[in-house]
């Protein structure tokens, strides 16, 4: 019998956090009961743009070429906003289900714009807010929220479901945001649900975004670990009543259709963002690796009294005050530079430096770029010898090893864009981002952890209810790339006649 299958995307969501807030979670808890236990792993590095793509296409990132992830000093807005969505146009899990002539309503699905022709409804929205891009001089039509067909942007009301803005609103005005952030979410289930009675559909899918920044500016004020916890505040509850919300908008599309295959996925999972950040390049410099430009003594303490500025921000609250002052210098590349002392470096000289490839966000994953100009045939003896020499590198206080793994890139991905990747890819201990210093300790803080302390981890969330007993799962570790294979085989589409990186989790 053929079934229909609804999905639910929600941006960061976490299994921990699920776990965590079980007991104000009904409907989470009643899907989970019913759910084999999947353990879903995020890509490298988990961030929301090349993830979801992944999930679109069944392929790795080193595949589809999305490998952008969003930084905060991002200039380039236009190339942003006009994503090469050429990639995976036409690649997607509903592209397939639509030349198959299932029936498709796909709405929100993050970085798919503008949206294009499906068997079906597709409603998609730039990645940026209309705000953001207007200050920029970027023309959006319809506030950046467009359909196909064209016929449902005259008969829906969508203009006002555009992208929430992700620039942080000051620690003044958090409380704004939440409620911001409450509305646009509960505008667009119900738009959802609307959408979901009145078409008739083989495939549904809904994207949410708003839980991801949510987590990033509360995480410390829900997190008793973390460094910057203050009791008593009254933010406390704010990421907890995201997880009631989006908890109460499952349970109405489970109850509008019951007799659907039901999935809740997430990209990656949420924590607490690396307080503390290791100075990669002044290690590389020290070694020799690195190169820097002559600056002099007054360079050294240009540099220093930069560390200096930053840490009396970040200790007494002010980093948000910090950009808000600079926001014209502090966000542009040419800030970018004094921030991450990359303007420092003599490129041209230098054997290795850290990638910018994940954004200037102390994450723990990050990357090294080898330069095979200067190193000819010496460039492989190199790269393997510098990832020995890292693997034993220590926190000198503590003597705990400062990387989780290290390796190159080769061996992370197999595809026609692994060179979007530094040469050598890693990830830090848990509590360990990564920063581009030089000229101070190997050991810092996380500059961006006042500002935005929750971050992204590689457990994703995979649940899934209302299969009947002739699925039989073959797997319960699985990739995003598992996804659209997995989708296909519940729409009774061969799935194994497409080129995917992934497979179905069903025999």
């Amino acid at each position: 019998m053929e079934r229909k299958v609804l999905i639910i995307g929600i941006d960061s969501l976490s299994p921990e956090l699920i776990d965590s807030f079980k007991d104000d979670l009904p409907n989470f808890n009643k899907l989970k009961q019913s759910c084999p236990n999947f353990e879903l792993k995020s890509i490298f590095p988990p961030d929301s743009i090349p993830a979801w793509v992944s999930i679109y296409t069944g392929l790795n990132p080193a595949r589809h070429g999305i490998v952008h992830t969003f930084d905060v000093f991002e200039s380039d807005w236009k190339s942003i906003a006009n994503l090469d969505i050429t990639r995976f146009k036409g690649r997607t899990f509903w592209d397939i289900a639509s030349k198959y002539k299932k029936k498709v309503c796909i709405l929100f699905p993050l970085a798919a714009f503008p949206p294009w022709e499906v068997n079906g409804i597709m409603v998609s929205r730039s990645i940026y807010p209309p705000e953001d891009l207007k200050k920029k001089g970027i023309h959006v039509e319809n506030n950046g929220v467009l359909a196909y067909p064209q016929e449902l942007n005259n008969e829906y009301n969508i203009s006002h479901l555009h992208t929430l803005s992700g620039e942080h609103p000051g620690f003044k005005n958090l409380g704004k945001y939440a409620e911001k952030a409450k509305k646009k979410v509960i505008d667009q289930a119900k738009f959802g649900l609307q959408i979901s009675k009145e078409y008739d559909w083989d495939l549904f899918f809904i994207y949410f975004s708003e839980l991801d920044i949510i987590q990033h500016f509360f995480w410390r004020y829900f997190d008793e670990h973390d460094p910057t916890y203050r009791p008593n505040n009254p933010y406390k509850g704010v990421i907890k009543d995201f997880y009631k919300l989006f908890d109460q908008i499952i349970g109405e599309f489970f109850k509008t259709h019951p007799d659907a295959i039901k999935i809740v996925i997430s990209d990656h999972g949420h924590g607490m963002r690396p307080p503390k950040v290791v100075n990669l390049n002044e290690y590389l410099r020290l070694k020799g690796y690195l190169k820097v430009k002559k600056i002099g003594i007054k360079g050294i303490i240009q540099e220093r009294m930069k560390k200096i500025i930053l840490d009396f921000a970040h200790k007494m609250d002010m980093m948000d005050l910090l950009v808000k002052i600079g926001k014209s210098r502090f966000l542009s590349k040419t800030s970018k530079k004094t921030y991450t002392s990359s303007s420092l470096i003599d490129y041209s000289k230098s054997f290795a430096y850290l990638a910018h490839f994940p954004g200037v966000k102390s994450y723990s994953e990050g990357g090294i770029i080898v330069n095979k100009e200067i190193l000819g045939d010496k460039y492989e003896t190199f790269r393997d010898s510098l990832i020995k020499e890292l693997l034993q590198l220590k926190n000198p206080e503590t003597g705990e090893s400062l990387f989780e793994w290290i390796k190159r890139r080769e061996d992370l991905y197999k595809g026609e864009y692994i060179e979007k990747y530094p040469d050598i890819v890693f990830k830090l201990k848990e509590n360990y981002g990564v920063y581009w210093g030089v000229y101070i300790p190997l050991i810092g803080t996380s500059y961006e952890h006042t500002l935005s302390s929750g971050g992204h981890k590689e457990k994703a969330v995979f649940l899934i209810n209302g299969l009947d007993d002739t699925k039989i799962i073959i797997k319960s570790k699985i990739t995003l790339m598992d996804v659209a294979p997995t989708i296909l085989h519940l729409l009774n589409i061969d799935w194994r006649r497409f080129d995917f990186d992934g497979k179905s989790i069903f025999k």
